[in-house]
């Protein structure tokens, strides 16, 4: 019971931590505006899902790097103009369509399972 108990604590503090780190992805989600970034450095193939690869992108001389994944590096070439979401002073960028809502809300979510967790074996410590 009180492994159960530990464990909801740190699975919920895990999730504060993660909403706060992702924070600057959902300011530059509400906030950024969309800009023409060219495309600096592509890897040779990004196909599988499992290996992260990172295309780097620049804006007004700052270089910018960004995970992708499937066949984006077939599709496009070194040098291409591509739009993106960015936001003045923040070294993260997204694509115009990339959400970060979906992650803030799963880490929400793991948040309050751990929570819960932690309430319902603290309640059968308190009773024993």
């Amino acid at each position: 019971m009180k492994f159960l108990f530990v464990a909801g604590i740190v699975i919920f503090i895990g999730s504060i931590i993660l909403i706060f780190t992702n924070y600057d992805t959902l300011n530059v989600e509400r906030n950024g505006e969309v800009v023409k970034m060219r495309i600096e450095q592509l890897p040779k193939t990004c196909i599988g899902s499992k290996v992260r690869y990172f295309v780097t992108y620049s804006y007004e001389g700052e270089m910018y790097d960004k995970a992708t994944r499937g066949d984006f590096c077939e599709k496009h070439y070194v040098g291409e103009l591509i739009d993106m979401k960015f936001l003045e002073g923040s070294n993260t960028i997204l694509r115009p369509d990339e959400s970060a809502m979906l992650n803030l809300l799963s880490f929400a979510a793991l948040g309050l399972l751990g929570a819960g967790i932690s309430i319902s074996q603290w309640k059968k410590m308190k009773k024993l």
